[in-house]
């Protein structure tokens, strides 16, 4: 699949919260009995190229055992509040960590841990996960700097506009919508603007929270990208469904063309307060206007988007053309003869074999403006 180009323009850039070198501490295992509600999850990120396996103590007990340079691992769950880390070359004692010091989760759900740096010079950073919902048929992504001798960068579209403003070491860009689907990314040195690392095939799929961690290092020509992705919630837009179905509202047989969804308008609501809500669609079926009208079809809306069975509106295709050419049908809701709605049908400019339907159908829902301050 090609990449995609989209500017995001003065991302704003956030320091992620490096964990000092601190001396390491003994201290008891955390907690195991605590409830869901009161546990953050953790997942670790080796970024640390020349480090080999690696071992992660929490408060003291060993968590991870032999984690490998771009592997993520599954999550920890720890309970909200401080806690000791130490990043430990695997087989090793506690005692000769490459980093260690104080992993705070207090107010946090879900998290990465991303080792980060050389084995001389090696650090941790904490970087908060966005839970949010995602709106439907978006992704939701950012990119974590970490190559450890890289300057500067800028992660940008290949062939195409930045992704942000520059990061430097431990710095993460703001997590960032996109229409899903498979992109490849160009990290640029910030001041040669030369490519240092090319990340093709990125898959950001509808839901999905896309953490992008540079890592390694140009030195050695270590420098990777981890791509680690996890399941979100998808934000869908209460809407009915409109179809074109061959015969007529009081028989209908086979969907022959689906017209997507019809639902209210999603900007600001503006005007006379209390008016009745008009939910809208249009879609461009590839049926010529023809066919449409030479045999019974009709426009059936459905009660929604996931449930095409129950018809709630429906409107025979059939009346007088208008004198531009076009065809206004009335929906009416099931059992009555009034009017609910109207559909606009009409061949399209670009492709006389298809028909562009427009739909506008009342709700039993109204709008209210938002107040508007009077003049003083």
């Amino acid at each position: 699949m090609h990449s995609k180009r989209y500017g995001i323009a003065g991302v704003a850039i956030s320091v992620m919260a490096l964990i000092s070198i601190l001396t390491t501490f003994e201290v008891g295992l955390a907690r195991q009995d605590s409830s869901s509600d009161e546990l953050a999850r953790v997942r670790v990120v080796h970024g640390i190229a020349d480090a080999g396996a690696l071992d992660i103590y929490i408060d003291g007990g060993i968590a991870l055992i032999g984690i490998q340079f771009q592997e993520t691992s599954g999550d920890l769950a720890l309970p909200r509040s401080d806690h000791q880390f130490a990043v430990v070359p695997t087989g090793e004692s506690i005692d000769n960590a490459i980093v260690a010091g104080n992993l705070s989760l207090q107010n946090r759900d879900l998290a990465y841990a991303a080792l980060l740096g050389t084995s001389a010079n090696a650090s941790v950073g904490l970087f908060a996960v966005d839970e949010r919902p995602i709106e439907e048929g978006q992704a939701r992504f950012r990119v974590i700097g970490g190559i450890a001798d890289a300057e500067s960068v800028v992660p940008a579209f290949v062939g195409g506009d930045a992704i942000s403003e520059p990061l430097s070491f431990g710095d993460a860009s703001e997590y960032a919508a996109i229409d899903a689907g498979t992109y490849d990314l160009d990290i640029l040195d910030a001041a040669s603007g030369g490519s240092l690392l090319t990340v093709s095939q990125v898959p950001l799929a509808e839901g999905t929270i896309t953490d992008i961690f540079l890592v390694g290092s140009l030195t050695d020509g270590t420098q990777q990208a981890v791509v680690a992705a996890i399941a979100g919630d998808i934000a869908r837009v209460p809407g009915s469904r409109a179809q074109i179905v061959a015969g007529s509202c009081k028989s209908p047989e086979t969907e022959l063309a689906d017209l997507g969804l019809v639902r209210v308008g999603q900007g600001d609501a503006v005007g006379v307060a209390s008016t009745a809500a008009v939910a809208q669609g249009y879609a461009v079926a590839a049926i010529p206007f023809g066919t449409l009208i030479q045999a019974p079809h009709a426009i059936a809306i459905t009660a929604d988007e996931t449930d095409n069975s129950r018809i709630v509106a429906c409107g025979n295709i059939g009346g007088r053309l208008t004198d531009a050419g076009a065809l206004v049908i009335s929906l009416q809701a099931n059992g009555t003869t009034v009017a609910d709605g109207i559909a606009v049908l009409a061949p399209t400019l670009e492709n006389p074999d298809a028909t562009g339907v427009s739909i506008f159908l009342i709700t039993e829902t109204t709008v209210e403006p938002a107040a508007t301050p009077a003049a003083a």
